[in-house]
């Protein structure tokens, strides 16, 4: 069942136990809910003139299974773009990857959905990592290829990158290495009021905007009105923003803190779009959630944490759960939680140290059809 999850069962299991309160799961769309996908090429073996197949790897192995000519999962402007890809790579003699050789043009292509500002047809921004050394401007070739998907895509293509990869290694998508080439710079997602938060392409960006889109709605239920906010692990900002710009809170401030200086761009464009009284509620403050971690806790009402799996950092946990560190305005933490074995840990550290109480908890199902749960907890201060 796309919709249990195993790891569901142990989340009910886990809450029914330290809590009275029933645990309420969403779970959204099953199909055509993925709006960004990042895909493998290789060789086609059927085409002697080159292109490519894009596609995920079989569990376990390096063997492409190609999503050609539809994914059930990606948005259909996923599929739309997959198709124009291959078919300019096909036309300009574009080779797939060989990592076994390590020769090849074309290694993967990220795809970001990207609704048009009229809301009548979805775009799509894409990018191409190619196996070259990288360069401070893209090649001539690679400038080709972009230009010709812009081309023939027109208006449905959003912007094209390159990320020139010459690495034997996996880790590419990371800040590192984008060049931009054509079309629009940057890509975006909305709060629920509707509001642009802008992403480039190397940035984290939740794959399913449903199911986030559903969690920043339902978070504002539990953040005091005139709440001085820390959102640490911030990203571009996307859950510190749809708390600003809601009138009904009032936000005082929120202090983002993120360890990645790629994020300053984006953040920086979102930030200069909000109305200019909020502008000033809002700053950023590049650094690691533990080397700031007894600094992020003064003058705080509201901490927020939406760490990666491995959870809080242990340096975080003790500031957590070590009164003489804590102020008393700080009363509540709301925690976002991609690692359900890890917010264990963090939640039995929390609440062992009598100083929190889990108020709140809901799931999360972010990827359906996987054995994967985000997690939405509320922390109240005991006093």
């Amino acid at each position: 069942n796309v919709r249990e999850p195993e790891v569901l069962s142990r989340a009910r299991a886990y809450f029914a136990s330290s809590s009275t309160a029933a645990h309420d799961t969403y779970a959204g769309a099953c199909t055509r809910w993925r709006v960004k996908a990042k895909l493998a090429a290789r060789t086609r073996d059927d085409c002697a003139s080159g292109g490519v197949h894009l596609g995920l790897f079989k569990r376990g192995t390096h063997e492409l299974v190609p999503i050609e000519p539809s994914c059930a999962v990606s948005h259909r402007a996923v599929d739309e773009a997959s198709a124009l890809v291959r078919d300019v790579c096909a036309t300009l003699d574009v080779r797939g990857y060989d990592e076994v050789k390590g020769r090849g043009e074309l290694r993967y292509v990220q795809f970001v959905v990207v609704d048009d500002d009229d809301g009548t047809r979805a775009k799509c921004a894409i990018s191409l990592v190619f196996n070259s050394a990288a360069t401070p401007e893209p090649t001539t070739r690679h400038r080709k290829v972009c230009e010709e998907i812009a081309r023939r895509g027109g208006d449905f293509v959003h912007g094209v990158h390159v990320n020139l990869q010459n690495s034997r290694g996996n880790v590419i998508f990371n800040n590192d290495g984008w060049r931009y080439v054509v079309g629009e710079r940057m890509t975006y997602s909305r709060t629920p009021a509707g509001r642009k938060v802008y992403y480039l392409p190397g940035s984290f960006m939740q794959a399913n905007a449903e199911a986030y889109t559903e969690l920043l709605r339902r978070m504002p239920a539990h953040v005091p009105v005139q709440s001085r906010v820390v959102e640490l692990y911030a990203g571009v900002g996307a859950i510190g923003y749809s708390l600003v710009e809601n009138e009904a809170l009032d936000v005082q401030s929120v202090r983002f803190v993120e360890s990645s200086t790629a994020v300053a761009e984006a953040w920086e464009r979102t930030r200069d779009e909000l109305p200019s009284a909020l502008q000033s509620r809002v700053s950023l403050q590049i650094s690691k959630a533990e080397r700031i971690a007894k600094e992020c806790v003064v003058d705080a009402d509201v901490l927020i944490v939406d760490p990666p799996r491995k959870g809080l950092d242990e340096k975080l946990r003790a500031v957590l759960t070590d009164a003489s560190d804590l102020s008393e305005d700080l009363t509540t933490i709301l925690y976002i939680s991609c690692g359900f074995d890890s917010f264990m840990r963090d939640a039995d550290e929390l609440i062992a140290s009598g100083m929190w109480c889990m108020s709140h908890h809901e799931s999360f199902i972010f990827f359906p059809g996987s054995n994967h749960l985000d997690v939405f907890a509320v922390f109240s201060r005991v006093l």
